[in-house]
């Protein structure tokens, strides 16, 4: 992928092939400090029925915890962009992936809820969304779960905006990109206190890579201009935040 996608996504800390660790320079600085002290390998990745079954890799890619350090994490998980297939996917799976966005929020908004939890606090209640439950709202119903999620301080709201128009800064840059499939992860943390590092406020990274293409990748298609549908996304997703 364009370097330009870096500043964008999870730091990748490690390789695991088998049950050997491979950590790179670059890996954030937990893995760093602790030396993937905490990373748990199955006795037996190669015998694992489930990969064996599903004829998966058995290689696999450590990313940084967004949650590091954060006492009281809100997440929020959002499928970005107004199509979700890889330009590899078969028929069948074009299909339901089309059908999936045009029976949602993502053809329209650009952005679809697939996960959401808000811990309790003393003035607020628990509140967990699945995906299906994503699936299942409107265009009202989405607005009114994300003024749930953002109902933070304003100086924490100024800093999600500020992360959004990053990386909507970043996309809007990068030509022939296109994020199928890839969704927005943000965690901010919910027990704020005066010491609280401004590092530890708020998280925004584009996570889930594997539908995503370029120009010139694996015999992919060739794209011309910048990634629309995200765009659309994020844009909706500002306007949320905004309000």
């Amino acid at each position: 992928m364009p370097k330009s996608l870096k500043s964008i996504a999870p730091l990748c800390c490690s390789t695991i092939q088998g049950s050997s660790v491979s950590t790179f320079d670059d890996s954030c600085v937990n893995c760093r400090q602790h030396q993937l002290e905490n990373v748990v390998i199955p006795e037996s990745i190669e015998g694992s029925p489930i990969l064996n079954k599903r004829k998966l890799s058995k290689n696999f890619i450590v990313l940084s915890d967004l949650t590091y350090r954060m006492k009281s994490p809100r997440i929020l998980d959002l499928k970005l962009g107004t199509r979700q297939h890889g330009d590899q996917a078969t028929v069948a799976k074009i299909a339901c992936m089309t059908a999936k966005c045009q029976s949602t929020t993502s053809a329209a908004l650009g952005i679809r809820l697939c996960g959401m939890k808000r811990p309790p606090s003393e003035s607020q209640n628990q509140i967990s969304i699945n995906k299906y439950d994503g699936r299942q709202m409107g265009k009202i119903e989405l607005f009114l779960a994300l003024q749930q999620f953002f109902d933070v301080p304003e100086n924490v709201l100024e800093l999600v905006q500020t992360k959004l128009l990053a990386i909507r800064g970043v996309l809007n840059d990068t030509e022939g990109v296109r994020l199928f499939g890839a969704s927005l992860l943000i965690v901010i943390e919910s027990e704020i206190k005066e010491s609280t590092p401004i590092e530890n406020l708020v998280r925004i990274k584009v996570v889930d890579f594997a539908n995503a293409t370029f120009g010139g990748f694996q015999g992919d298609n060739i794209y011309e201009g910048k990634d629309e549908g995200s765009i659309l996304g994020l844009d909706t997703l500002l306007g949320i935040v905004k309000c």
